[in-house]
């Protein structure tokens, strides 16, 4: 069994059950399951770099790399639900607000290993880690077809998701 299987398996016995999963708890599950898998993780020193694990229905599902000095531009998810889990290392997150159509930090927290949280669809953040090394769980429900990215002065362009290690 392939880990791109083993990962539809948890996705089928989650929407089996009577409750909706969700993004953050699909996140949960997967976390298990996903550390069996993480010394096949590609890292490169020039850039974080997004592995697809599944791609399936109504979900999306990658793990990100990540080295010191790594940072994603200020983003949203353009109305996609989504779930983090940190698998190792520490991440930095932090969120913005957009009351006045340009991003004003709100809030600043770091995300050790283990850390599981919830991105909602309206949800604005960047994120850069401050350990050496970092391995995240994203997972997206639908699947993430295009991002927000913004800097100071507001959203500057809308860019199509891609993945950085063949599907």
């Amino acid at each position: 069994m392939t880990f791109a299987d083993a990962v539809r398996e948890v996705v089928l016995e989650a929407a089996s059950r009577p409750d909706r999963p969700t993004p953050g708890g699909l996140c949960e599950r997967l976390a298990r399951e996903t550390e069996r898998y993480l010394d096949r993780v590609q890292f490169s020193r020039e850039r974080y770099v997004r592995h697809p694990i599944l791609l399936w229905e109504d979900w999306e599902i990658m793990l990100i790399a990540w080295e010191s000095g790594h940072i994603t531009p200020i983003h949203d998810h353009r109305g996609v639900m989504g779930g983090m889990a940190v698998l190792s290392g520490t991440l930095a997150e932090e969120r913005f607000s957009t009351q006045h159509e340009r991003p004003e930090l709100f809030d600043s927290r770091p995300r050790p290993e283990g850390d599981l949280s919830d991105i909602g669809p309206t949800v604005l953040h960047r994120l850069a880690p401050t350990s050496a090394r970092a391995i995240s769980l994203h997972v997206y429900r639908p699947p993430l077809r295009s991002m927000g990215i913004w800097d100071a002065s507001g959203l500057i362009s809308i860019m199509p998701s891609a993945f950085d290690v063949g599907d």
